[in-house]
């Protein structure tokens, strides 16, 4: 795997995977593009990261921000990647490389949606443990995440 800065073709990419259920609800709605779009460019603190195979096709994205001097964690393989077995590996590299780039040995958070049991058992098989819920929205479906954090 070979992880560089997402470009703007990896982008678009990124944002037309399409998952099945019960995992659509991580599917970027049409009319949100441009505005998905607009945050993994913008100088908003977050930075995207494309994560190619390789035949140098985009396998997944990791995307990093920091609150309070804590790096939260997000990530994505595609479609028809998942389920697969790749996971585990996939978010130990995704912490690997951001405590490398970043220069970071701190606690590490991440969300993830409260019915996505698969996701949670493997993040709790790495060592995250729960420590909280926010109820909020993605474009526009009320969801419940669970942050989760690894010391």
């Amino acid at each position: 795997m070979k992880i560089v800065k997402m470009s703007k073709g990896h982008a678009v990419s990124y944002l037309d995977w399409k998952y099945e259920k019960p995992y659509e609800f991580y599917n970027t709605p049409l009319h949100a593009r441009d505005e998905a779009d607009a945050e993994i460019f913008d100088d908003n603190g977050v930075d995207f990261f494309s994560v190619l195979d390789e035949k140098e096709d985009l396998f997944g994205i990791y995307e990093y921000s920091f609150s309070k001097d804590i790096m939260e964690i997000g990530f994505g393989i595609r479609p028809q990647g998942t389920g697969k077995g790749y996971g585990k590996c996939f978010v130990k590299e995704c912490m690997n490389f951001g405590r490398r780039y970043y220069n970071y040995d701190g606690k590490i958070t991440l969300r993830v949606a409260d019915f996505n049991e698969r996701a949670i058992y493997l993040y709790k098989s790495i060592g995250f443990i729960e420590v909280g819920f926010e109820n909020t929205e993605s474009f526009g479906t009320p969801v419940t995440f669970i942050k989760m954090e690894l010391l």
